[in-house]
């Protein structure tokens, strides 16, 4: 993403029009804020992990609530490590997790992260395109 805006603002004071208003490009994820963080360490604690996370699945099944599956986790909390390529990840993390438990997700709490995401992206936003 920080490539393609370096293209976009590139590309736009290459322009030939001198007078065209700024543009600003910025990322935020959902998770990116210490609301939806704090909840979900109050949630999860020890067990939200990095990849694969329970407030991930969480949000997910709060969006597809038809869709919810369920698989055997051994061990409940996945590992934790550093991987350096795709062959040494599948290695390390078969089942895609990384120190997480995503059993631990419902749709009640993907909801709650839902609402935490969007008061924080929103109060974000706002301050940012501010004057």
């Amino acid at each position: 993403m920080t490539a393609a805006f370096s293209e976009i603002y590139a590309a736009r004071s290459l322009a030939a029009p001198a007078n065209l208003p700024p543009v600003k490009c910025r990322l935020r994820n959902w998770w990116q804020n210490q609301a939806v963080q704090q909840l979900a360490k109050e949630l999860y604690g020890g067990s939200e992990g990095s990849h694969a996370t329970p407030s991930e699945v969480a949000v997910t099944q709060f969006a597809f609530p038809d869709a919810i599956k369920s698989a055997p986790l051994d061990p409940p909390v996945a590992p934790w490590g550093d991987f350096t390529d795709a062959a040494d990840y599948r290695r390390k993390f078969p089942d895609g997790r990384i120190g997480s438990n995503p059993a631990l997700a419902t749709p009640e709490a993907g909801r709650r992260l839902y609402d935490a995401a969007v008061a924080a992206l929103t109060t974000d936003y706002l301050g940012w395109v501010a004057p």
